[in-house]
């Protein structure tokens, strides 16, 4: 199981700011086909600077969601730290 991208991705106006908020479209690499679906995610930096990674998956997925929400989460961290989130 593969995360192949996150595009259409849009923040969501919050007042809170330490926590953004974003929704997206997921294409992953399920065994046999790949699969795309709408998510939400959301990170929030905590005071000891860690950040908290929480990914809702809109779309029903025919898989097991712990690898397919630990993968999105990691796939996250990475386009966070890059710099490639609006």
């Amino acid at each position: 199981m593969t995360i192949l991208a996150i595009d259409d991705i849009t923040r969501k106006e919050t007042f809170i700011y330490y926590r953004r908020e974003f929704t997206g479209k997921a294409l992953y690499d399920l065994p046999g086909r790949r699969h795309a679906g709408s998510i939400e995610f959301s990170i929030e930096t905590e005071p000891t600077g860690k950040k908290d990674i929480r990914v809702r998956l809109l779309d029903s997925v025919d898989y097991p969601l712990l690898p397919i929400v630990s993968n999105l989460k990691r796939y996250i961290l990475d386009l966070d730290k890059d710099g490639k989130l609006p």
